[in-house]
């Protein structure tokens, strides 16, 4: 079977190309519309998923096992994806809760937990490497109408085009959700992940330290909030600078 890929842009020149990535499904989809079916389909997809990622680790992919620290002042809730009762409690080794004399950061409540760490700009051009190998096509063209997309010359079409659904396929119901990262110079010592309080985050990446993040929702513009990047990046500091030695 013959497979072409039409992209509107090719890494490193996408937004994928710098995001932060974790084997573990988190925000992707609306709790209060959610079915039971819809849930079904969602836990059969990150086995899937789970199973296919622990084949890839190593460099080569740029995938590797990394433990994370989810903290709070207050109780951790036992009702999430990781918790002790989560649909994927399984797919989270290691997961425990930390006493205090078991951890360093100043936080009251310290669960952890290990997951795969993805660099995308290492695992991007790998997929691409290993699609053209295979004898794949990739184009780079935009497409601008539906009536663009029915004329491709294949005969099965999969949709993928996130963001560009809303236009191509007058879907009302898609909503972007703005996050915002910041980039610290890589640091190889720092071998774990952390998630505070307040939607932050650190991924430590061989090409930087990645701190997040925003979760703006119905916001398309893509330039740089400097107030939001000034407040994640104090707000990280003050963290680290308050974790015992």
């Amino acid at each position: 079977m013959e497979v072409t890929i039409y992209a509107k842009d090719l890494p490193p020149g996408t937004t994928s190309n710098i995001a932060g990535a974790q084997v573990l499904p988190v925000t992707v989809y609306a709790h209060d519309a959610a079915t039971p079916a819809f849930l079904a389909q969602f836990v059969e997809a990150a086995r899937f998923s789970y199973r296919r990622y622990q084949l890839m680790v190593g460099e080569y992919y740029g995938i590797r096992w990394m433990p994370n620290y989810f903290m709070d002042r207050e109780p951790l809730p036992e009702d999430g994806l990781v918790s002790k009762n989560s649909r994927i409690a399984d797919l989270i080794p290691e997961l425990r809760d930390l006493k205090k004399d078991e951890h360093p950061f100043p936080f009251a409540y310290v669960r952890q937990f290990d997951t795969m760490l993805v660099q995308p700009s290492i695992y991007l051009e790998a997929m691409l490497r290993e699609f053209r190998i295979a004898g794949g096509t990739v184009l780079v063209r935009e497409m601008h109408s539906l009536r663009e997309v029915l004329d491709l010359p294949q005969p099965v079409i999969v949709n993928c085009t996130g963001l560009g659904a809303k236009a191509l396929f007058n879907d009302s119901e898609l909503t972007p959700v703005k996050g915002q990262l910041t980039f610290l110079l890589p640091q190889a010592e720092v071998e774990y992940a952390t998630l505070p309080p307040g939607g932050l985050y650190m991924f430590p990446r061989r090409d930087g330290i990645l701190l997040g993040g925003t979760h703006e929702t119905g916001i398309w513009d893509l330039e740089p909030n400097r107030e939001a990047e000034a407040r994640i990046v104090a707000a990280h500091a003050e963290i680290f600078r308050g974790m015992r030695v």
